[in-house]
């Protein structure tokens, strides 16, 4: 009997019932044993005329019974209540159905539909759910949550009843939507993890969504995230609330060479733009803030294809010291959220460089002084040419960058200053000459606890001497695409054969691009020799050269050269310009986390929140927390973000040269690291800030040991991955799984939390067959009965 009750609501009827099957059947047999065979002559006629109609009679007679059988099998199956869908059958035996209601609050779900958004119709649509239930009699659990925080659900398996429907709805109606782009994955991740320890109920998972077809449509991980709940026979219906597609225009990109620039120089911020839409975007314009105020120059955008992006830059310049918000935002549209982006500048009255120079008459280091710093109003620079001992006695932070010039060999204590500059985001550039001590440089500075010179060196070689009228063979460069190679790779540029060069160290023929991972060759002689290569230290680069920075090797720093030399100095500045640690730039995502030394700060923090212009909540501007001491299971969260003079070697950087991860920070800012350094053996005090949700820029007060306060600045994004408001097709949805158990349907129809989300009974349907068989029968049977005629 136990197989029976998955398909009957009473199955104490279903064998009784189908022995009763077989009365019809005794019935005609014994009918037939009533009659007793006597042949007399008057019957021979009739038999043979009998004879010509038995075939009918049989069939007739068969048809008659089926009938009747099947009438005594439907009565027990409307008496045992047989129900389409046995899967769902215990909502209808009274025992719990347990529904999880996930809300999806990611970025597109601000979506303007008409003057709401689309996060705003998914509430009302949820409200309508649990409220029409909420009168309802039945055993019904629900668990509702959020797609961003689905470890956090505003109720976890409560009976759904009117009481608890009154204390959700003002909840739900104080729900604002997220900033944050998630994937449904870690949702429904968390429905499975709801559901699978519940094996008494019938599950059903319900999603309030956008349904994009980024998150929903060549997801694997949501399709098996979707099969995982399959597996625990749960059925899933996805309430699409969005109705249909909308075109977008989204600033998904905004970056810059440095993020510190000197007051009055013109700063260059890049803009990138992609169209979502499905015809042109024409005649969009931007405006640009500073701390606030618009300037009256707009950025205009050209027309941009759809499924296409383009690639803008603007300069702007800061007449003031400091640190300012950048804010950039195109005009509104379906999406305004993703229209806006931040970034924060440090601003001072000049930024150094310090060349060092170990060469008598530092001559060479004039040279390079001169490029860098010829008009300081222009360039912001200040260039300080010092002998080596500089590394020792001078603050090595307080420099954007070091050039080692003619250098023979350093003291230990140096090298490692040098060392900690680099891998904390400082930048190097080497140009030995013939003083160099190349045991020393083969020896100390590529020690693998140093790594400050990317190759062994071998002897100088030198153009052959000519005999008298005949022109020298300099050789000459070929320059990689790379960023402070900029003018000698535009198209047709003649800058790179007007370098001419007579000197250079060669390579070690041991060393082998290949045998070192981190180190890239950016320009070579015409014979093959490597000229310049980089390497990356830590957060930091070391850009070596293997020539002198002077007229003595080379005629780069004199005419017709030099328009070349200056502009290449320029650009490594900005290439190995030092992260700024006061200035972050991130995405929304992770709740953002400090951590750092306790040597350096207390544990004492403050943070000024950007202002709420939405006006969605009545958050706080202020902030005042407490750090505490890090243990190892924190140091593995992602999301920190770590003081550059603590900070340990990070593995190289793997990116191809000026390119920036839309997640990651650009050139010039300080990189996150999540694991303190190794063999860090100081203790560290770890903070984080939860309310830091919402795109802008915060302040970070942390205070030092001696009382003084150091401001750090965090300018937040939102991501750029669900501006494509392109709608799922539902097939496409549903055809990604097999089993059928997911389906999209309309938010106008979603139904209650009803017995109708279960099986459904079959009750109309076998009343309907029960009657017709009846009928069906009794015309048979009037059909094949005797009927005399009525003499009138």
């Amino acid at each position: 009997m136990s197989w029976l009750t998955q398909y009957f609501l009473n199955p104490g009827f279903v064998l009784p019932g189908a022995a009763l099957a077989s009365v019809p059947i005794i019935i005609h047999l014994l009918s037939r044993l009533r009659y007793k065979r006597v042949r007399f002559a008057a019957m021979e006629f009739l038999l043979q005329s009998d004879e010509l109609n038995r075939r009918r009679l049989i069939i007739e007679q068969l048809l008659l019974l089926f009938l009747r059988v099947l009438a005594v099998l439907l009565i027990m199956l409307l008496l045992a209540r047989l129900v389409l869908d046995p899967s769902r059958l215990m909502l209808l035996r009274g025992a719990t159905t347990h529904h999880v209601l996930i809300l999806d609050d990611s970025l597109s779900m601000r979506q303007l539909v008409d003057t709401q958004t689309v996060f705003s119709q998914a509430q009302a649509t949820l409200e309508k759910m649990l409220s029409q239930r909420g009168n309802a009699v039945g055993s019904l659990r629900v668990t509702v949550m959020t797609m961003t925080q689905p470890d956090r659900p505003l109720v976890t398996d409560r009976a759904l009843d009117n009481a608890l429907v009154e204390e959700l709805l003002p909840r739900l109606g104080n729900l604002t939507c997220s900033y944050k782009a998630v994937s449904p994955t870690s949702a429904l991740a968390a429905a499975v993890d709801v559901l699978s320890g519940d094996g008494g109920v019938a599950p059903q998972v319900h999603v309030l969504t956008d349904l994009r077809r980024s998150d929903w449509t060549g997801q694997p991980d949501v399709v098996q995230a979707l099969e995982s709940l399959d597996a625990i026979d749960a059925q899933v219906s996805l309430i699409q609330v969005s109705p249909k597609s909308a075109d977008n225009v989204v600033l998904s990109q905004l970056s810059a060479d440095t993020l510190a620039v000197a007051a009055g120089v013109p700063w260059r911020m890049n803009l990138t733009f992609r169209n979502h839409g499905e015809k042109v975007a024409g005649g969009l314009r931007a405006t640009v803030s500073i701390d606030g105020n618009a300037l009256p120059v707009k950025v205009l955008v050209p027309d941009i294809e759809s499924g296409t992006e383009i690639q803008l830059a603007h300069d702007i310049s800061f007449q003031t010291p400091g640190q300012h918000e950048v804010q950039v935002q195109l005009e509104d549209d379906a999406l305004p959220e993703d229209n806006l982006r931040y970034l924060v500048v440090d601003v001072t009255d000049k930024r150094s460089v310090l060349i060092v120079d170990d060469d008598a008459r530092q001559e060479d280091a004039g040279y390079v002084a001169a490029a860098l710093s010829a008009d300081p109003q222009l360039t912001g620079l200040a260039a300080e040419i010092r002998q080596a001992s500089a590394l020792t006695t001078e603050k090595l932070d307080a420099y954007d960058c070091i050039y080692l010039l003619n250098v023979r060999e350093l003291p230990a204590d140096a090298v490692q200053l040098l060392k900690d500059y680099v891998v904390t985001g400082g930048g190097v550039a080497w140009f030995p000459d013939e003083q160099a001590n190349t045991t020393w440089y083969n020896t100390t500075l590529q020690r693998p606890d140093i790594g400050l010179f990317p190759v062994p060196l071998s002897a100088v070689q030198s153009i052959p001497a000519t005999q008298q009228g005949e022109e020298p063979q300099f050789q000459h460069p070929v320059f990689d695409p790379h960023p402070i190679f900029a003018i000698y790779n535009i198209p047709d540029s003649p800058f790179a054969d007007l370098v001419q060069i007579s000197r250079w160290f060669q390579v070690s023929s041991e060393w082998s691009p290949d045998s070192a991972d981190n180190v890239r060759v950016l320009a070579r002689l015409k014979n093959g020799d490597p000229l310049v290569l980089e390497q990356a230290v830590g957060q930091g680069r070391v850009l070596t050269f293997l020539l002198s920075a002077g007229r003595r090797w080379s005629n780069w720093p004199v005419s017709p050269a030099a328009p070349g030399y200056v502009v290449m100095h320029l650009l490594m500045h900005q290439y190995l310009q030092k992260a700024d640690s006061l200035v972050q730039v991130r995405e929304l995502g992770e709740p953002v986390r400090f951590e750092w030394p306790v040597s350096r700060y207390t544990e004492s923090v403050e943070v000024f929140l950007p202002e709420d212009n939405t006006q969605e909540t009545t958050a706080t501007s202020f902030l005042r927390l407490q750090a505490a001491p890090m243990t190892s299971a924190a140091a593995a969260v992602p999301g920190s973000l770590q003081d550059n003079d603590a900070a340990g070697p990070d593995p190289p950087n793997t990116d191809p040269p000026n390119t920036v991860p839309s997640n990651t920070p650009p050139p010039g800012t300080a990189l996150p690291n999540t694991v303190p350094p190794a063999g860090d053996s100081e203790g560290r005090l770890v903070v984080t800030i939860p309310q830091a949700d919402r795109p802008g820029v915060y302040r970070i007060k942390r205070f030092q040991l001696d009382g003084e306060s150091e401001d750090t600045w965090l300018a937040l994004s939102v991501s750029a991955t669900e501006s494509d408001l392109t709608v799922a097709e539902a097939g496409a949805v549903e055809q990604q799984l097999e089993s059928g158990h997911v389906r999209v349907i309309a938010a106008d129809i979603a139904g209650e939390l009803s017995a109708s989300d279960a099986g459904r009974e079959l009750r109309w349907l076998v009343l309907g067959l029960l009657l017709a068989a009846l009928v069906c029968e009794q015309i048979l049977s009037l059909h094949m009965s005797y009927h005399p005629e009525v003499k009138s």
